[in-house]
């Protein structure tokens, strides 16, 4: 072997090593505190090692009641007609599906729930394999 392979073979084992970044989908088996395993034989994560970002932390907003009006006269369902030809419609009955379930109509919207046991992660370990970023839910067809 020459000189320039031999620092090659080195440079290419050091970086293996150093694991500087590597993709791990984990499972969460707590929530408070928080706790991921990413296999049956390695203790959880814990929440001291996890930085979670913006796509599995809960958003909500609140909803407001609110009407449409049209200007021509026709029959809507559900409406209730409105002198000169207007019509007024609630919006009301309306059921949100995230992964084929009905999410809670409780005066929220939730633009992104928070995680749950039982969610599958993709995560990103960092540092040596000390700390995780969570990158976001993981969804698999059944």
């Amino acid at each position: 072997m020459e000189l320039v392979e031999v620092l090659q073979q080195i440079i290419q084992e050091n970086s293996k090593a150093m694991q500087p970044a590597d993709l791990v989908v984990g499972t969460v088996t707590q929530v408070k505190p928080l706790e991921i395993t990413t296999d049956n034989q390695a203790a959880p994560l814990r929440s001291q090692v996890l930085y979670l970002t913006a796509a599995v932390v809960e958003k909500k907003v609140t909803t407001f009641a609110h009407s449409h009006n049209t200007t021509h006269n026709h029959t809507v369902t559900d409406a209730t007609i409105m002198p000169a030809g207007q019509c007024s419609t609630e919006l009301t009955g309306i059921t949100c599906y995230e992964n084929g379930q009905a999410l809670p109509n409780d005066g929220f919207i939730t633009l992104n729930r928070g995680l749950e046991v039982g969610d599958k992660v993709l995560m990103l370990r960092v540092q040596h394999g000390q700390k995780y970023v969570v990158l976001s839910r993981v969804f698999q067809e059944v």
